[in-house]
C-alpha cells in the first residue's frame, strides 16, 4: 500500500506537494540489517522506510564487497548520511574511509550515525563536492526525496529531478569542488584503492578530473549511473585509460562487460544503471553476485 501511494506522489505533482508537506521532517532512527541503529530524517530520507533499506543497492554493495580488500583505503563520494560508508568498515574490511558530502545537512546525520556504529576513526567526512575543476560552484539540491543533489553543470541551472518532478523551482546552494586528481597530487589525500560514485549524473565530470589517478594508481570502481549520455561517457572515459567495464543492463536483465560496439544500444535512462570497473581483469572473472544480508 505505501509502494502505491509513493508511485501516485511521485506521479502527481500536487498530490506530491501535499503529502510531503504533511510528513514532519522529524530525526528517527531505522535498522539497517546488517549495519544496525541508523538516523533518518522522515521526509527527505522516506525512502528508508517506504521500502527495505537495501531494495536497490545489492549490485553496488556486491561490488564494492567483491572489490574491498581488508585494510583498502576507499572514497565513497556521494556519500549522503553514511549508509554504503558504514558498510565499507562494518562489513567488507575498509581500513579508512574518505566520504564526500557538499551537503551541510546531510553531514550532521552523516556524524552522528558514524558515532552510533564507532566509526568516528576510520571514516572522514570531507565536504565537497567532485568534479572536473577546483573551487566553489553552484549546487542543486534535492530537499524532497534523498537530500540529495546535483552540481549545476549537469543541470544547467534547472531544478534538481525531484524539484522539478513535484513543480518546484531550483533550490541552489554554494559547495567546495575538487578534482581527484588535484587532492591526491597534493596529498591531502591519500590515493585510493577502490572509489564508489554516485553523483547524480555527474559521474562523467568526476571521472574526467581523475584521469591522472586513473592511470596511475588504478582503483578498482563501483558506480551508479543516471541516463544514456552520462553512461556512454563514463564508458568512454575508462576506456580512454585503460579500464574493463562490467554491469547489468536494462535494470538487471542481462550481465556482461560493455565494449565499444554497445554504444549506440545505450538510449535509456537507466539501460545501464550500475557499473562495476577495473584495469585487473582478474577481478571480473566471476559475474558480480547483488549482496545479500545472508553472506
Amino acid at each position: 500500500m505505501l509502494s502505491s501511494l509513493h508511485h501516485r506522489v511521485r506521479t502527481t505533482p500536487w498530490l506530491g506537494r501535499v503529502v510531503l508537506k504533511s510528513i514532519p521532517d522529524l530525526k528517527w532512527h531505522i535498522n539497517v540489517d546488517p549495519v544496525g541503529k541508523m538516523a533518518i530524517r522522515l521526509r527527505q530520507h522516506r525512502l528508508y522506510w517506504l521500502r527495505p533499506p537495501l531494495l536497490w543497492e545489492g549490485f553496488m554493495l556486491g561490488a564494492l564487497q567483491r572489490f574491498i580488500r581488508k585494510g583498502d583505503v576507499v572514497y565513497d563520494i556521494g556519500a549522503n548520511i553514511g549508509l554504503y560508508s558504514r558498510f565499507m568498515v562494518q562489513r567488507f574490511g575498509a581500513s579508512h574511509v574518505y566520504a564526500f558530502e557538499p551537503m551541510e545537512n546531510n553531514r550532521s546525520l552523516f556524524a552522528e550515525n558514524l558515532r552510533i556504529a564507532g566509526c568516528t576513526s576510520t571514516v572522514s567526512i570531507i565536504p565537497c563536492a567532485v568534479s572536473n575543476e577546483d573551487g566553489t560552484c553552484d549546487f542543486q539540491i534535492d530537499d524532497l526525496t534523498s537530500n540529495s543533489g546535483t552540481l549545476d553543470a549537469v543541470t544547467h541551472g534547472a531544478a534538481s529531478q525531484s524539484r522539478a518532478q513535484y513543480g518546484l523551482p531550483p533550490a541552489t546552494v554554494r559547495v567546495r569542488v575538487a578534482r581527484l586528481d588535484t587532492l591526491v597530487e597534493t596529498q591531502e589525500l591519500p590515493k585510493p584503492d577502490v572509489i564508489k560514485l554516485d553523483v547524480e549524473g555527474a559521474e562523467a565530470l568526476a571521472l574526467q578530473g581523475a584521469k591522472s589517478l586513473l592511470s596511475r594508481h588504478r582503483p578498482r570502481l563501483v558506480i551508479e549511473l543516471h541516463g544514456a549520455d552520462v553512461a556512454r561517457q563514463v564508458l568512454q572515459v575508462l576506456w580512454s585509460v585503460g579500464y574493463r567495464c562490467f554491469g547489468y543492463e536494462n535494470d538487471g536483465k542481462s550481465y556482461g562487460e560493455f565494449t565499444p560496439a554497445d554504444l549506440n544500444r545505450i538510449t535509456g535512462l537507466y539501460t545501464v544503471h550500475y557499473l562495476a570497473a577495473s584495469a585487473d581483469p582478474s577481478d571480473m572473472i566471476q559475474p558480480i553476485e547483488n549482496f545479500s544480508v545472508t553472506h
